[in-house]
């Protein structure tokens, strides 16, 4: 397994290890005056669009920018996604024009039963029909927008995301005409059980933890970065655009669901062709920079890593990153997602 691993990424880096990556950013209210937490205002969210039009970013279809990577396929280099979660007005009225007139792809992520009971705020069928005739994408995020991870009792995990995910991609086919089978998990929660059932209904699923799309991504595990509330500004948004995946073989994702507070290891297995193990260093939310051992040996690293305080929140991350060697001023970025499961409403 290992020299498979080592093997991937020598042909990735030798064939441009830019090549092989997509950065996907995603926002929720684009509004002054909704949650600070999963908002940003239209003016900020502007000079978001002029951030990547000033570094030059290419802004992809995330459908399209996904069967490429899947099919082994090369996507441009500085390649980027946009995608919203929950369908809010806002997204069209503040959002959808400055994305119209730039003729830029965009993906909304639906919550069908907030659309069919006509909530306000949420964009009607209509709108979301408008704006797939000018290139956007309307992909599944779930019927009711659940804690997936908290299946009621006495109903089956098939039956369960049936009804949420399932239902959701027939109501999504009835009025937009076609299936994109890509979910976004409501809260960015999964478990690897719902990861595999994803897997074998044929969905590629996006979560809320950090850091861009490689070859080897999980494909129902694929990290996207945050970029509304503290994730904002600009100058931070800039360092994350020019980030790498760390070629990490998708079975290495480690259960997200944890008994209690209690942060665990995580201990991972890769090459080390374009990065120096001394310079990595993993981060966990709330805490910052915590102990991470990183050893390289016949160009294989192996890194550990744990948080040394209880987790305080409902979610945590481990970000673990590294300057590249050949691509200066890019980073290696991987992001593992933690659920407490002794916190509700998260």
């Amino acid at each position: 397994m290992i020299f498979r691993i080592f093997l991937t990424s020598l042909l990735m880096t030798l064939s441009g290890l830019t090549q092989a990556q997509l950065v996907i950013l995603q926002y929720h209210h684009i509004d002054a005056t909704t949650p600070p937490s999963t908002s940003i205002s239209p003016e900020k969210f502007r000079q978001h669009l002029e951030l990547l039009e000033q570094e030059g970013m290419i802004i992809v279809d995330l459908y399209d920018a996904m069967q490429q990577i899947r099919s082994g396929a090369t996507v441009a280099e500085k390649s980027v996604a946009i995608t919203f979660d929950d369908a809010y007005l806002s997204i069209y009225e503040n959002a959808y024009p400055l994305l119209k007139e730039r003729n830029w792809p965009f993906t909304v992520f639906v919550n069908t039963g907030a659309v069919d009971e006509r909530h306000g705020r949420v964009m009607s069928w209509d709108q979301l029909r408008e704006m797939k005739a000018s290139g956007a994408r309307i992909a599944n995020h779930s019927v009711n927008h659940p804690y997936l991870t908290e299946r009621p009792e006495g109903i089956s995990l098939d039956t369960w995301l049936n009804d949420e995910i399932g239902f959701a991609e027939q109501r999504l086919q009835a009025e937009m005409g076609e299936s994109q089978k890509m979910v976004a998990y409501p809260y960015g929660e999964f478990t690897l059980a719902i990861s595999e059932w994803m897997a074998s209904h044929g969905y590629l699923a996006f979560g809320q933890q950090s850091g861009p799309v490689g070859p080897m991504s999980h494909p129902q595990a694929l990290p996207r970065f945050p970029a509304a509330g503290i994730y904002a500004n600009p100058e931070t948004l800039k360092t994350k655009l020019y980030t790498l995946a760390m070629p990490l073989s998708p079975e290495q994702l480690q259960e997200p669901w944890l008994a209690n507070a209690d942060m665990p290891a995580l201990t991972l297995t890769f090459p080390g062709i374009d990065m120096h193990a001394s310079q990595i260093q993993c981060f966990a939310s709330g805490e910052g920079a915590i102990p991470t051992e990183a050893k390289a040996e016949s160009g294989v690293i192996h890194l550990h890593t744990q948080a040394t305080r209880p987790m305080t929140s409902g979610r945590s991350r481990y970000n673990c990153t590294a300057p590249s060697k050949r691509h200066k001023g890019w980073y290696y970025w991987y992001s593992q997602l933690w659920i407490n499961s002794q916190v509700s409403q998260r």
